[in-house]
């Protein structure tokens, strides 16, 4: 049994007496379309489409089943497939005319040029599977081009959030001594703070859209150990950091130390999400040299997969083997299949795995030469981990350089505040003094000091207040900055956020108190 009916009958799609066509199912041909936070997997998912229908094309299945496995693969591509198999099975057109009707209405241009190329395959009597392999080769080219591309602009535009950053830091400095100088008001003060605020934001939001589509972690219904225990430690710990951030806040009124709490707790969560990308990218750099073997061994031997299995040597498939012992077990004890397949990829945690061994089996599993489809499968999971691992070279360096800016800035920040109270009360001395003491009419325009040039008494609680605003969604801004760059499960956010959680209290906990030891003498000293 296939992927596509095994997962049809296990969410109740068949029927008793006939297994409905997933092809037909309206729902599978609407079209998805996200723009803020949705990343633009096009290129990935069409490039996963294409290496499927390849790999099941070698089993010379019809264009039905084709256009149909690809309509219920539910990735961005997956829509147009459904829509002409719809076309095909309700009005009565053929293959080719079909294609050419969805690609004049198909809103993606990648999509619209390939159903028109595929429409004149389809005419001109072109096997499919010599189209869809010369196709699967252009797209993995154009998909390594676009994501070195996308790598490329993730270098430059991490540098720039970089320079960004400390420039935002400038403006609030230069706005908040300024404040002392000229009577700015209130109003200019917010207008600075949320041009700031907003500046960041934006910068991380670049990060995030340009940095390359290359989901790490499967969102199976099934998981692995390590996605409950991460699941379970989030339900738990999120609530938990909320819920004793406050009450420290509200009992010891240390905000610094409400989010130092908050940062100590969330960081399990972080650190469970690590090291699960690590296992899950050892798993992906062997998954290649896996199906390559298998493939090549069970068109070797003639034999079926499950019994080339076994004479493969698994100290050589590297962190697969535990996953491998499993599957091997359960098809011992009789578990269907396509069921124990399911089970070895949810256990893997992987993502690119799910997609690769998905293709490779049911072109397998429906007749398919298991040499072609090992080989296609195993060239995307091999491309695919080695664009990963150039980006690791880039974020990583970005990484190591956000939580210690985050601390200069954040401590800059906090330093100048105190800096500035400590200029304001003296200021209201020195001001208090002369007034009871050196009554003139002079005014400071008369000695040649413009009015708006001297010196102005401010309120001191509300520009800590503007201040610490900057710094807690500095805070948010450079935990999201650091996982948008290096990708993966969106609960890595919680590392970074852990550590400029803890390291913004340690600042509001010991800047303050130092710069104070550091005016205390000059505050003390009476006017004379």
């Amino acid at each position: 049994m296939s992927f596509i009916k095994f997962w049809a009958k296990q969410k109740g799609k068949a029927s008793s007496n006939e297994e409905p066509l997933p092809g037909r199912d309206p729902s599978l041909a609407r079209i998805k379309s996200g723009w803020l936070f949705d990343p633009d997997a096009n290129q990935y998912d069409l490039l996963t489409v294409l290496t499927y229908l390849s790999c099941i094309a070698s089993a010379n299945v019809t264009r039905e089943q084709l256009f149909e496995g690809a309509a219920n693969l539910n990735y961005g591509p997956s829509p147009y497939f459904a829509q002409v198999a719809n076309l095909v099975s309700s009005l009565g057109h053929d293959f080719t005319s079909a294609c050419q009707v969805v690609a004049e209405t198909a809103p993606d241009q990648v999509m619209r040029q390939f159903l028109l190329r595929f429409a004149n395959s389809l005419a001109s009597g072109e096997s499919e599977i010599v189209f869809l392999e010369r196709e699967t080769r252009v797209q993995m080219e154009d998909y390594t081009n676009e994501y070195e591309t996308n790598l490329e602009s993730l270098r430059k535009w991490t540098d720039a959030f970089v320079a960004l950053m400390v420039s935002v830091n400038l403006v609030v400095l230069v706005a908040l001594i300024s404040n002392m100088i000229y009577a700015l008001g209130s109003l200019f003060i917010v207008l600075v703070e949320v041009v700031a605020i907003a500046t960041a934001g934006l910068g991380a939001w670049l990060i995030y859209r340009i940095a390359p589509y290359d989901p790490v972690v499967h969102k199976l219904r099934d998981r692995c150990p390590e996605q409950k225990l991460m699941s379970l430690l989030a339900r738990i710990l999120f609530p938990a950091a909320l819920l004793a951030a406050l009450l420290a806040y509200f009992l010891f009124q240390s905000l610094g130390l409400a989010l130092i709490l908050a940062g100590i707790l969330i960081l399990p969560v972080g650190v469970v999400t690590h090291l699960l990308e690590r296992k899950v990218d050892a798993r992906d750099r062997d998954i290649a040299d896996f199906l390559r073997s298998l493939g090549g061994v069970t068109a070797a031997r003639g034999s079926t997969v499950i019994a080339s299995l076994g004479h493969i040597d698994r100290r050589a498939i590297g962190s697969l083997e535990p996953e491998l012992k499993r599957l091997l077990a359960r098809i011992a004890i009789g578990v269907e299949t396509s069921r124990a397949w399911l089970r070895f990829m949810t256990e893997t945690g992987s993502e690119l795995i799910h997609r690769v061994v998905r293709s490779f089996w049911d072109a397998v599993n429906l007749g398919g030469d298991p040499d072609t489809a090992g080989r296609l499968s195993a060239d995307m999971a091999l491309r695919v981990s080695l664009l990963r691992a150039k980006r690791k070279l880039v974020s990583s360096t970005f990484n190591y350089v956000v939580v210690p800016m985050h601390i200069a800035l954040a401590g800059t920040l906090v330093f100048m505040t105190e800096v500035v109270s400590a200029f304001n009360t003296k200021l209201v001395q020195a001001q208090a003094a002369v007034s009871s003491e050196h009554t003139t009419s002079i005014s400071p325009e008369q000695i040649g000091i413009p009015n708006a040039l001297s010196f102005q008494e401010f309120d001191t609680a509300f520009i800590k207040f503007m201040v610490l605003a900057v710094i807690l969604a500095l805070t948010l801004v450079n935990a999201f900055a650091p996982r948008a760059a290096a990708g993966g499960h969106s609960f890595k956010m919680a590392l970074f956020g852990a550590f400029t959680l803890c390291a913004t209290g340690a600042i509001l906990l010991l800047v303050p108190p130092l710069a104070n030891s550091m005016f205390s003498d000059a505050l003390s000293q009476p006017l004379s």
